[in-house]
């Protein structure tokens, strides 16, 4: 996988937000979202939960509403 600078971003907010802040990728059709949120879960965290929104039912979509 080539290099990306989001990915950087990401390490960053692993630093400086997550105890506190979900991460919530938004972007186009395969750009790499998914990607991106595995290599981050595999490589920095014993265990990681990824929730797709276009896989999701409506019921959980709605807890992340507001």
């Amino acid at each position: 996988m080539f290099d990306r600078k989001i990915y950087k971003e990401m390490l960053k907010w692993k630093h400086e937000y997550a105890p506190n802040y979900a991460l919530f990728l938004k972007g186009a059709r395969r750009v790499g979202k998914t990607t991106l949120a595995e290599k981050l879960g595999k490589e920095e965290y014993k265990s990681y939960i990824l929730i797709r929104f276009d896989q999701t039912e409506e019921d959980i979509k709605q807890l992340f509403i507001n």
